[in-house]
């Protein structure tokens, strides 16, 4: 029997050779040659090296080559005219050409994040905006937003989520010393118009908001600062509320105009976003609850 043994192909191959017996008769020979294969262990190491090798290391290299040029890449963003547009849409009659609009944009690549913090809530502004210019009503601009959280929705997902309405709850607070502001007042406002549960926390000690949401399960916590003096305080509360609420993914969104006059103050008192109007904070609260029940 004949032996090959080749480490390329990873196998054995042996082939009877055909005989003549000794006497005068007729010829005989054996049956057709039998291909008998062998799996041999190291002969398929070395061929799975050379596939892993040759093949998949360059191609897993190619593509972190392409994720590293993407990630150089400014993101996709929206433009301010698709804001306009969007606004147009969610006061016409009907929703589904908004919710195209929008699909068409992440069609062009633009991210969901970058879609909800360059154009939902931009838009939510724009119609508080035109409300306080007396360009829209109240009920026209309530459409719109409720439009707008109809699209966070879809986009987030949260329509798959059971309880949506038990899960819809909000506590806003006040700096210590500070009043209900008219600016207060209008979130609250459209987060009810919105389906909010909401709660409200005025008190000598901001951090009585933190022990309210050791008790009671919020889904959003806001706080509104006016007073620059209280920014320490409010960051303080802020990680006491991650450390002790009962929702420990709770979504913190901070207003005011302290904020307004300092936006860096975002990221520093360890809030998740900003609202600058009643229309906005609504859209916001949406998407904060969205990534809560993620």
């Amino acid at each position: 029997m004949t032996e090959d043994r080749n480490d390329s192909g990873g196998v054995a191959h042996g082939k009877p050779d055909p005989r003549r017996s000794d006497d005068q008769g007729p010829e005989v020979n054996f049956l057709p040659p039998l291909e008998v294969t062998i799996d041999v262990p190291e002969f398929r190491y070395a061929k799975l090296r050379r596939i892993v090798s040759d093949h998949v290391v360059p191609r897993l290299l190619a593509l972190h080559n392409e994720a590293a040029a993407n990630d150089d890449e400014p993101p996709i963003l929206p433009h301010a005219s698709d804001v306009d547009a969007l606004a147009s849409l969610v006061l016409g009659p009907d929703n589904g050409e908004a919710f195209n609009f929008v699909l068409s944009l992440k069609d062009r690549g633009i991210s969901l994040d970058s879609l909800h913090t360059a154009l939902l809530e931009p838009t939510a502004r724009h119609l508080g905006e035109l409300w306080n210019e007396d360009r829209i009503d109240f009920l026209d601009v309530t459409l719109g937003v409720a439009r707008l959280q109809q699209l966070v929705l879809v986009f987030e997902g949260l329509d798959q989520v059971a309880n949506l309405d038990d899960k819809r709850r909000v506590l806003l607070a006040t700096a210590p010393g500070e009043q209900h502001s008219l600016g207060f007042t209008i979130v609250q406002k459209f987060l009810r118009a919105g389906g909010w549960h909401v709660w409200t926390c005025a008190s000598a000690r901001m951090e009585d908001a933190a022990d309210l949401a050791a008790r009671e399960w919020f889904g959003v916590i806001g706080f509104s600062l006016g007073s620059d003096l209280n920014m320490q305080a409010l960051a303080q509360t802020i990680a006491k509320v991650r450390a002790i609420s009962l929702n420990r993914k709770v979504g913190v969104m901070v207003g005011g105009s302290a904020i307004a006059r300092h936006p860096e103050w975002v990221e520093a008192v360890g809030a998740d976003g900003t609202a600058a109007n009643g229309p906005a904070a609504a859209v916001l609260a949406k998407k904060l609850l969205a990534a809560a029940l993620a």
